[in-house]
């Protein structure tokens, strides 16, 4: 976790961002709601494909729509709580630090306070100040804490809280990456039980050496094996899950060592597909490829 969120601090907590937003008609869903759906319970370690893709499908109908929780940023009524939680607990709130992951500046994406008119952003190259982290770049704005919910981006994907925002005091900092359904806060043990007791907010209590990316365990993970397995051997595997069905071909070539791996996801509300070269003789290998290929597709089921 702290390769995203600082070491240092007394506690941590993590946000889960919705499973569904409301929009078009459609009601907030938290994890929360999903899990009564999928029978499986909510633990402080638990992830998205956890509680949503469960081994036995339930009898009724999911209850959200779309791809899931969305990635990289705060529910922005979530980010308007954790405002008010934060402001106590800094002495510069008026002075805070917000950086944006500069692959939203989209060339030369402008950036806007909410109900501002829109002004022209730097270009891609050129933020007003660069911020470089391992595998990340970001565009670096001072602000007001109260500000940290209010910069929208005016390249149609509508509000996007900040990835990194911290006051000058160093009191706590937040964390969204881009590729998480949830978002790290780290601080002071009286701050973490603050934000874990907002009703507002769904979340818990986060370590520092919880894993940040995806972890396929259990009845998934055998189930991935074995469909491994099965390609390898046979070719071509099909899966049916609580979800939709998952469909993967494995297509050698002429030449040693090289061919092609084709997946389809498909559930009610979409489809994903795609085809990837392989070139390897090294049958371990190639069984690592069509493995990573086979968990992707799996988890396309639930995942953006």
């Amino acid at each position: 976790m702290t390769s995203i969120v600082p070491s240092g601090f007394e506690a941590y907590a993590r946000i889960l961002h919705p499973a569904q937003v409301p929009r078009d008609g459609v009601g907030l869903v938290r994890w929360s709601d999903v899990s009564r759906w999928s029978g499986v319970s909510m633990h402080p370690r638990i992830q998205w494909h956890d509680v949503a893709l469960p081994q036995t499908a339930p009898l009724s109908e999911a209850p959200w729509r779309g791809q899931g929780p969305r990635q990289g940023g705060l529910f922005l009524p979530d980010a308007e709580a954790l405002i008010e939680d934060l402001t106590s607990h800094t002495r510069t709130a008026e002075t805070c630090y917000f950086c944006l992951w500069i692959g939203y500046f989209g060339g030369g994406t402008p950036f806007v306070r909410l109900g501002d008119p829109p002004i022209k952003g730097p270009e891609p190259a050129q933020p007003p100040r660069l911020v470089e982290l391992p595998w990340r770049e970001y565009g670096l704005f001072e602000g007001l804490l109260a500000q940290g919910a209010s910069i929208e981006l005016e390249n149609g994907l509508g509000p996007q809280t900040s990835n990194l925002w911290w006051p000058a005091d160093h009191s706590w900092c937040v964390a969204s990456e881009i590729d998480l359904p949830w978002t790290y806060v780290g601080g002071s043990c009286q701050l973490i039980e603050r934000v874990l007791a907002d009703e507002r907010i769904e979340g818990f209590e986060a370590a520092p050496n919880d894993p940040s990316c995806t972890k396929v365990e259990g009845w998934l993970l055998d189930l991935i094996e074995r469909a491994t397995d099965e390609v390898i051997e046979t070719g071509a595997v099909s899966l049916n899950l609580a979800l939709g069905t998952v469909e993967v071909n494995w297509q050698p070539s002429g030449r040693r060592g090289r061919g092609l791996i084709t997946t389809r996801s498909t559930r009610k509300y979409g489809e994903s597909a795609s085809t990837s070269p392989v070139k390897t003789r090294d049958r371990a290998e190639l069984r690592r490829q069509v493995h990573l290929h086979v968990e992707r597709a799996v988890l396309a089921l639930v995942e953006a």
